[in-house]
């Protein structure tokens, strides 16, 4: 009776931890994306800083945006997105605004994506920076950028869907995926020749995955020529 009573119990645990997952996946899952995203700016000013004053050109303007990013708008930023993301992952149900907002935050964090892809690339050209700069960046970049990516597909055809459509087919079992397809197709990218994970439907949607492969392929190209680098200089 007891051993009955016990398994219930956890039967009921775990119900209740999954239907908390389903409902509060999306702040959890933007929070690990600032946390992400946090890292790498903090990391970046602490690896420029001694190099900040002698530096010239783009590459400046983009340490100084990181610096500014870091010492200023942190005190914008935190409270505008971050602190409603912890109210929301401790909220019983879901505010109306929780929508907006989510999407609100996903569209700042694809903006932010895309500007640390350039701050990236003037890193590689960069000869003042330290050694390992660059592949610390990555580091961050990589599961960040692929992360959004996955969220940016779901997000489009849950918005699709409102319409009995959807704009990209995935290479999975289920009929409806799952947001946890998306993000296993956008990280499928990297282990990939092509991203054959996800098709799109449409010519926009097609056109978006190729975008994304430009991102991935840029990365993995910044991280092979900064490895060559590190060797020729040993």
């Amino acid at each position: 009776m007891t051993q009955v009573f016990r398994e219930k119990k956890d039967h009921t645990s775990s119900s209740s931890f999954r239907k908390y997952l389903s409902l509060h996946w999306e702040e959890i899952f933007f929070l690990v994306l600032w946390s992400l995203l946090s890292f790498q700016v903090i990391f970046f000013v602490s690896d420029t800083k001694s190099i900040l004053s002698d530096a010239g050109g783009a590459i400046a303007v983009f340490a100084s945006f990181e610096s500014f990013i870091l010492s200023t708008a942190s005190y914008i930023t935190l409270p505008l997105f971050v602190v409603p993301l912890i109210f929301l992952i401790f909220y019983q149900g879901r505010p109306s605004w929780a929508r907006i907002y989510l999407d609100f935050n996903g569209i700042y964090i694809t903006a932010r994506m895309f500007i640390q892809l350039v701050g990236l690339n003037l890193l590689v050209f960069d000869r003042d920076s330290p050694r390992f700069a660059l592949i610390t960046q990555l580091l961050f970049f990589l599961p960040y950028s692929l992360l959004i990516w996955g969220w940016i597909y779901w997000r489009l055809d849950t918005f699709a869907s409102a319409a009995h459509r959807s704009y990209f087919r995935l290479d999975c079992e289920r009929d409806t995926p799952r947001p946890i397809d998306y993000l296993v197709a956008s990280f499928s990218s990297v282990f990939s020749a092509s991203i054959s994970a996800i098709k799109g439907r449409s010519a926009r949607a097609r056109v978006l995955i190729i975008v994304h492969g430009f991102v991935v392929y840029d990365i993995m190209g910044l991280t092979l020529s900064r490895a060559v680098a590190l060797i020729q200089t040993k």
